[in-house]
């Protein structure tokens, strides 16, 4: 006879299992949550490290709308940081003051006052390349074609570095205190303001002072007019622009107090000289004022853009840039920048405005709303980021696919 038994697990033997079970999964799910929390912690490194430094947020610009451009972008020269939108630094260690374009290389040179240094931006990627040691407190700063040297005025040694690139080739000694340089194509000078008590403007031919000419007192910023040939010198405490023709001094026009910055607008050939101490910009047709434009508090650099007609004007106690429209000579827009904004310059490679900012260590750069070449700087912010967004999502999924086999064949040891 054959006996069936029917057997029913003990209640040890069931809780034992299930606390074996139980155990498993409480076992596996640590694991997992071990896992998420890694996984997690990963991809905020990855977006620390690889993804947040590619470019930083400033305020954006509320005038995006406006006429004559909004700050685009912001070059902390600080760190070498290139930021979206209007940024105000709060540090000063090196007062960008003067500022030029190379168009041989492309590459944007500023005279940094208190570090005793030129910053040389690619424009194409708008960050800081090299670091030039010069003299002592520099501050103007020239292209000259002929050679495609730079020059920069010293105005702590009194004298003119001149620069190949990134090396410094050449230190010329001129006059007391020199502030603004400019190139004469017609004779291939170069013209120095020298600021100081001797009122003169050095003469310099490659590397050799030729002549020192006598002007007003304190002459400051100098341009070069290529419908007349003449120079034209900003004379700061005689309210005055001397004019020069090879070595001869020909006139002196009478302008508002303080002036200081002179450029040249070749669609009507007139000569714009902000003055300083009215809050004004005087326009010279030849050897006359034909108006005075009122624009911000403190008008100091001043740059022609070719790209839409217009005069940008940087105004050092309002953290502005008033915009000129040479057509009518009227001011159609001012647009907010960094702190105590000086130098102003033109990059025809990729048609922005940079204006240096000697109270916050910046570059303001300008985007003018006409597009040159300006697809360069944020086609490769955007490769950028989508690289390191790619190999961000690499890694992750990598690692959790990493992780989940270990679960699936890794068991808890009965």
């Amino acid at each position: 006879m054959i006996v069936f038994t029917l057997y029913l697990p003990q209640p040890c033997e069931i809780l034992k299992k299930g606390c074996i079970d139980g155990f498993a999964m409480v076992w596996r799910m640590a694991n997992i949550g071990r896992l998420i929390v890694a996984i997690a912690f990963s991809i905020a490194i990855l977006l620390s490290v690889f993804v947040l430094p590619v470019i930083a947020n400033g305020s954006q610009n509320s005038g995006q709308n406006n006429p004559g451009g909004y700050v685009k972008y912001t070059l902390d020269l600080i760190d070498n940081t290139l930021i979206n939108g209007n940024f105000v630094n709060i540090s000063d260690a090196m007062d960008p003051w003067g500022i030029a374009y190379d168009p041989s290389n492309r590459y944007i040179y500023v005279a940094d006052l208190r570090s005793n240094t030129v910053s040389v931006i690619n424009g194409a990627t708008n960050t800081v390349i090299a670091t030039i040691p010069v003299g002592s407190t520099p501050i103007g700063v020239a292209y000259d074609p002929s050679n495609r040297y730079i020059y920069v005025t010293n105005w702590g040694s009194n004298t003119v570095s001149v620069i190949n690139g990134t090396t410094v080739i050449a230190n010329i000694t001129v006059g007391p205190g020199p502030w603004g340089v400019a190139y004469d194509p017609s004779n291939g000078y170069i013209y120095v303001a020298n600021s100081a008590y001797s009122g003169t403007v050095s003469v310099i031919n490659g590397t050799t002072v030729i002549a020192n000419i006598f002007v007003g007192q304190r002459p400051m910023g100098v341009a070069y007019d290529p419908s007349n040939g003449y120079i034209y010198v900003a004379n700061y405490y005689s309210n005055t622009v001397s004019v020069i023709n090879g070595t001869t001094v020909i006139a002196n026009i009478f302008v508002g107090p303080g002036p200081e910055g002179i450029a040249y607008d070749p669609s009507n050939r007139y000569i714009y000289v902000t003055n300083w101490g009215s809050n004004t910009v005087s326009v010279i047709n030849g050897t006359t004022v034909i108006a005075n434009i009122t624009v911000g508090p403190g008008p100091w650099g001043i740059a022609y853009d070719p790209s839409n007609g217009y005069i940008y004007v940087a105004n050092s106690f309002s953290d502005t840039v008033s915009v000129i429209n040479g057509a009518t000579n009227t001011v159609i827009a001012n647009i907010t920048v960094g702190m105590y904004p000086m130098g102003v310059a033109y990059d025809p490679s990729n048609g922005y405005i940079y204006v240096t900012d000697g109270g916050s260590d910046t570059v303001s750069i300008i985007y003018t709303g006409v597009s040159i070449n300006s697809t360069s700087i944020s086609s490769e912010l955007t490769l950028g980021v989508v690289t390191t967004w790619a190999v961000a999502v690499i890694v992750v999924v990598a690692v959790l696919i990493v992780a989940l086999l270990m679960i699936k064949r890794r068991k808890p040891q009965l």
